[in-house]
């Protein structure tokens, strides 16, 4: 693709067609934006080889120079295009007075409408100032979460590909988060919210949990079973158990609270044969008691859940490392 000169891509073509019919050149200079953009529209035909034009042409038609000088902008897009849609003329005013920096965008514009997804026509009409970079977002998104309020919070089209997958995530853990009510949610989005605060409150109400590995009924060790147990505990402890929860959701971790006083935190093991003791924690992180430390690890062997021997080698080895100063391992 060109590039560069006064109106970027298009100059060279509008330079060429001023050669074939003078005044071309200045009456795109001094045209309104509508049909600006419409001018616009039609040399993107020719820059991607669309529409009725022959990929071996080099110009437009004569005629069309004519067509630029005195028609209106549904002339010279139905002169470029052929049938057009209703809304395409409309549209192209919402991209400014200068051409969009890439002649593919206004392709994409015109696919887009042609395809009669109403959804996608609401979301770039409610969204201000067409780029191609929404654009690219709006084709990269799933069409039931085409919106302005996603169009305008999401960066590129790869991100719009994790944003659908962000979505399928939460529907699979969410029963409640069928296309209708997300479609709603993401509707209502105030001008402060986030994409990233919306898929959280989704995940918060999630009630599709995997098996814990503790069973119900323990009179000291008590499974947190649902998001509201983890929320509740989050709470109370003062840590990040709340930016954990997708990993519960998905099974890489499991917790349960002993006696009231601590947190008890299980990792699963390869190949579906169980869980491990990874980790205990109290208030604020703050470090464990050695006793209470002792007594969950008593507790887990009753339920036969393993964990990581650190007690190799007694205190022989703790005198070793004491005077050799000898550093762990990472």
């Amino acid at each position: 693709m060109r590039d560069g000169g006064l109106l970027g891509w298009c100059t060279e073509a509008l330079v060429k067609l001023d050669d074939a019919a003078p005044g071309v050149l200045a009456r795109v200079l001094t045209a309104a934006p509508a049909r600006r953009q419409a001018i616009f529209a039609a040399l993107a035909t020719q820059e991607e080889k669309v529409g009725p034009y022959s990929a071996d042409d080099d110009l437009f038609p004569a005629s069309f120079g004519e067509v630029i000088r005195h028609g209106r902008s549904s002339d010279i897009l139905r002169r470029a295009f052929g049938s057009i849609p209703e809304a395409f003329p409309t549209m192209l005013t919402q991209i400014g007075e200068r051409p969009l920096p890439c002649a593919k965008g206004y392709i994409a514009l015109y696919s887009i409408l042609t395809d009669n997804d109403a959804r996608a026509a609401d979301a770039l009409r409610g969204s201000g100032r067409i780029t191609c970079r929404k654009l690219d977002v709006l084709n990269a998104l799933d069409p039931r979460w085409r919106h302005a309020n996603t169009l305008e919070r999401i960066d590129s089209g790869g991100e719009a590909l994790m944003f659908n997958k962000a979505i399928g995530f939460i529907q699979s853990l969410n029963s409640k988060a069928t296309d209708e009510v997300v479609a709603g949610a993401i509707a209502a989005m105030r001008p402060t919210s986030t994409l990233a605060r919306l898929l959280d409150r989704f995940l918060q109400r999630a009630d599709q949990l995997p098996p814990h590995p503790i069973a119900s009924g323990d009179n000291e060790l008590r499974p947190l079973l649902s998001m509201r147990d983890l929320l509740d505990a989050g709470r109370r402890y003062r840590n990040c158990l709340r930016h954990r929860l997708a990993d519960v959701a998905v099974g890489r971790m499991a917790l349960a609270e002993f006696r009231g006083e601590c947190l008890v935190e299980f990792r699963p093991l390869t190949a579906g044969v169980g869980w491990l003791l990874r980790d205990v924690h109290i208030e604020r992180n703050r470090p464990v008691p050695l006793s209470l430390l002792a007594d969950v690890e008593a507790k887990c062997d009753e339920f036969g859940i393993p964990r990581i021997n650190e007690a190799g080698g007694g205190d022989g080895r703790s005198s070793y490392r004491h005077f050799t100063k000898e550093l762990e391992w990472g």
